[in-house]
């Protein structure tokens, strides 16, 4: 490989790692409003800020917006509990 090559492929990990980790993020401060929310307005608020973190993280992944939709429906619970285990 050249250099170039390799300059282009190192600067494409740092950019998805920056891009998983901002995911990353907003899944762990969703958990935490989550865990903190009295009213039934900030429980939504944040699932909501979880399960878009997550829908974007699948469509990143290449599922379609249909496929990413279903999946994030039947596995959000466990992303949650799975977050909310290790905070």
């Amino acid at each position: 490989m050249s250099k170039h090559a390799d300059q282009t492929i190192a600067e494409q990990l740092l950019s998805d790692l920056r891009r998983e980790k901002q995911l990353v993020d907003l899944i762990i401060r969703g958990c935490i409003e989550l865990r903190w929310a009295l009213a039934q307005e900030e429980k939504e608020i944040a699932e909501a800020m979880i399960y878009n973190a997550f829908e974007t993280y699948a469509l990143s992944r290449g599922m379609s917006r249909k496929a990413a939709e279903r999946f994030c429906e039947q596995h959000i619970e466990e992303l949650i509990q799975s977050v909310l285990a290790i905070l």
